[in-house]
């Protein structure tokens, strides 16, 4: 039995074949080229081939490739696909035929591979092989200054690596001759320098600030020549999370903090500096000089772990309170970033003010918390400035405004890396109220970016792009399409149903189009179960407005004199005047005096707006209620021109002429002239009324005081045909003397004569009468 057990551990020491190295791919994109970074340790080698329909990367066998996430961040455009061969060491990467590759080798072993726009610059032949790109022994790109995560995101390089020609690999290296040692002469590390010029700085800031202190690291400095394969430092200095939310040497491209290996482990700081870092970030200013935030505190994917939303809700609930059971303000900052990040903003603002640290907690926390929930924050003055920053903030700072800024002053580009790097859920809520945004800063073709990027999510989110579709067809005119997109959004059962009817309903609304009761009645209901949010009041307004549309005005003020506390008064007032505007429109006579009069109490001249009043007023003028007509019109809008017009109206509506006159006393214009006219009409002085409708243009108007005036003249040459036919026949001008040859009339012929010329004067003014009436 034991020899058995013997021979059965050989074979499986024998069988087990060496454990494969796994390779990280990650991604990027850009405007012209789009990137592929391999992760390989240093030392290793790797080569390059174009083949038929794409490129290869060959390396070491037993590797092993990720590529899980490689089309996370970048689109099928360029780089079409990417497979392992079953040789288990090379990756065909599939392209268009319009790229050619880059590549190029950092110095911590990973290869860059660029797919950039334009063709090869030889024509490729299957079956023709092109020189290999080998890994060198040295790289010839300068290390970065500022980590490796913004590789993946900046322009490409400016220095790149030249294509090195194949070595033979057995080829000794020549054994150094007499007189090149000075030659061979070590210069010393950049890093040193780098360390140098920075202690030099920093000391020098801190004796110009009274204050030096310098605390060393708690481990030695590696020799910064060994040749383990690793920098100095690498391995010495703890794994920490960066001070100011910069990303440090060894990060990857989901920002995961690794170890420094660029720099030697010293680092010098003033205690003034270190006490306002939690302030300010040094280095980070927006275009317009204010300091922008660090990254960490708008991390959203930093704050979640692969665990379960119930563990690590469980894991930050620990250790919140402290001795007196006083609360630890960053613990429940954590707790409330994990319930941000998971989409629970109510929740989270809930928190602070449960611990009672609504003031002391940081505002952005709040800030996130309600734009995740779909809510409009509190006007924050200092995050107005933060859309120009170069970093996470922009993103949020251009959500957060009850106001969209100028376009000037968005950093587009940093709101759609901070998009793009959001945890997917997050991305699908803010997706149509980013897109929203955009649009009112007038920067459709980034709202189309963030329509692609949210496109390659998984199916779910289809009612999502759906709604930013509809908001792109209307940004562009297409108001049919759009309110098409929006009806079959509100029908799903989807997180964007209610903002896609809401949506719908005013578009409608601008469009002079009746509201169907189906969708009155939907946003009814939703009203009610999102009652005491943004989005139940905005449901609200569509229910009151929707009803009105269909001349339901008992159903919508009854809804609008229920609600009563709304989180923004501002959209209750503007719905009361949108509301009142649309009776003033009424085109049921009846209707509109009884529905003014039974809801009248409701609301006072001062909630209205000057237009509205001034509708309503001309409107009860109309209908001949002159002294509700005035009623309407608050103390401020009759002191106004247009108030006074209406004033004007009102008064001659109760045929008070001279309160008429008075109100138009100085105003200029046709229609003031045209009432002035009525008015001196009214008081009987036709000829002042005859110039005031000629000012005027109103045509008729002035012939009809022509008329009255006795200006036969005016009338003669403009009146109509039953005025020059009555002026005609009664005219005072005598009659023409009769020929001398004419032989005089009968007693018969003159009768008749009479009673003709009787019959034409009576018809004449019998149709006079009848034109006036």
């Amino acid at each position: 039995m034991r020899f058995f057990a013997l021979v059965l551990t050989g074979l499986l020491v024998v069988a087990s074949p060496v454990a494969a190295q796994q390779i990280d791919v990650r991604s990027g994109e850009h405007a012209d080229f789009s990137r592929l970074v391999f992760m390989f340790p240093p030392g290793t080698d790797w080569s390059t081939e174009r083949v038929e329909g794409g490129y290869k990367l060959t390396a070491p066998p037993r590797t092993r490739f990720n590529l899980a996430n490689v089309f996370r961040l970048i689109p099928k455009t360029r780089i079409q696909a990417i497979s392992a061969d079953i040789d288990a060491r090379s990756v065909f990467i599939e392209t268009t035929p319009d790229v050619h590759l880059e590549v190029f080798q950092l110095p911590i072993g990973a290869v860059v591979v660029d797919i950039a726009d334009g063709a090869e610059p030889e024509p490729f032949e299957p079956g023709t092989p092109k020189p290999q790109i080998t890994a060198p022994d040295h790289s010839y790109r300068p290390a970065p200054k500022l980590g490796y995560l913004d590789l993946y995101w900046s322009d490409k390089p400016t220095q790149m690596r030249p294509e090195a020609q194949p070595a033979p690999p057995s080829a000794p290296k020549p054994a150094p001759q007499p007189g090149e040692a000075t030659e061979n002469v070590a210069f010393p590390d950049g890093r040193i320098s780098a360390a140098e010029i920075a202690l030099i700085d920093e000391l020098g800031r801190a004796a110009s600030q009274g204050l030096i202190t310098m605390q060393m690291p708690k481990h030695p400095v590696a020799d910064p020549h060994q040749t383990d394969g690793h920098e100095a430092g690498g391995h010495d200095m703890p794994t920490t999370e960066p001070a100011h939310g910069t990303p440090t040497e060894g990060h990857d491209i989901e920002g995961h903090p690794g170890r420094d290996e660029s720099h030697l482990a010293l680092q010098a700081e003033t205690v003034i500096d270190r006490d306002s870092s939690a302030h300010f970030a040094p280095g980070r200013l927006a275009d317009s000089g204010h300091s922008c935030p660090r990254d960490a505190d708008f991390d959203l994917q930093s704050w979640l772990t692969e665990e379960a939303p119930s563990v690590q809700i469980a894991h930050a609930r620990r250790d919140l309170l402290a001795e007196f059971d006083k609360p630890r303000l960053r613990a429940v900052e954590h707790l409330a970033k994990v319930y941000i990040a998971l989409g629970l903003g109510t929740e989270a603002k809930a928190l602070f003010k449960s611990f009672g640290l609504e003031e002391e907690a940081n505002p952005a926390l709040t800030i996130l918390a309600d734009v995740v929930d779909g809510n409009t924050p509190d006007p924050y003055p200092a995050f107005k400035a933060f859309t120009a920053c170069d970093s996470r903030v922009a993103l949020w700072a251009l959500v957060a405004q009850p106001e969209p800024p100028q376009r000037e002053t968005v950093n587009f580009g940093a709101v759609l890396r901070a998009y793009s790097a959001l945890p997917p859920p997050i991305r699908n809520l803010i997706g149509p109220k980013l897109s929203d945004r955009l649009i009112e800063v007038g920067a459709a073709d980034v709202a189309q970016t963030v329509r692609s990027m949210l496109a390659r999510a998984p199916a779910e989110h289809r009612s999502s792009l759906e709604y930013m579709d509809a908001r792109i067809d209307l940004s562009e005119g297409r108001v049919e399409d759009a309110t098409e997109r929006l009806d079959k959004v509100a029908e799903s059962h989807s997180e964007i149903a209610a903002e896609a009817l809401i949506l719908s309903v005013e578009t409608k609304l601008s469009e002079g189009i009746a509201i169907p009761k189906n969708e009155v009645e939907n946003a009814s209901a939703l009203a009610k179960q999102l009652g005491g949010s943004d989005m139940g009041d905005k449901l609200t307004r569509v229910e009151i407005l929707g009803n009105a549309s269909t001349a339901k005005f008992d159903p919508a003020f009854e809804a609008l004199e229920r609600w009563e506390e709304p989180l923004d008064e501002t959209l209750r007032r503007d719905t009361q005047n949108d509301l009142l505007a649309m009776l003033a429109k009424l085109p049921d006579e009846q209707m509109f005096i009884e529905t003014f009069f039974r809801f009248r109490p409701q609301w006072s001249p001062e909630e209205l707006e000057p237009g509205v009043q001034i509708a309503l007023s001309e409107r009860l003028s109309k209908s001949g209620f002159d002294i509700s007509s005035r009623a309407v019109l608050s103390p401020a809008t009759r002191r106004s021109e247009p108030g006074r017009l209406a004033m004007a109206r009102a008064a001659l509506a109760g045929r008070d002429a001279a309160a008429a006159y008075s109100h138009l006393v100085g105003l200029q214009g046709e229609e003031a002239a045209l009432l002035r006219g009525e008015a001196l009409s009214l008081l009987g002085q036709h000829q002042n009324a005859e110039a005031a409708f000629a000012e005027a243009g109103a045509t008729e108007a002035r012939l009809e005081a022509a008329w009255r005036a006795g200006n036969w003249d005016q009338v003669t040459d403009g009146g109509s045909e039953a005025q020059r036919q009555f002026l005609e026949l009664f005219s005072d001008t005598a009659p023409p003397a009769q020929d001398r040859d004419a032989a005089p009339l009968g007693p018969l012929a003159a009768a008749q004569k009479l009673i003709a010329q009787s019959e034409a004067e009576r018809a004449a003014f019998e149709k006079l009468m009848q034109d006036m009436k």
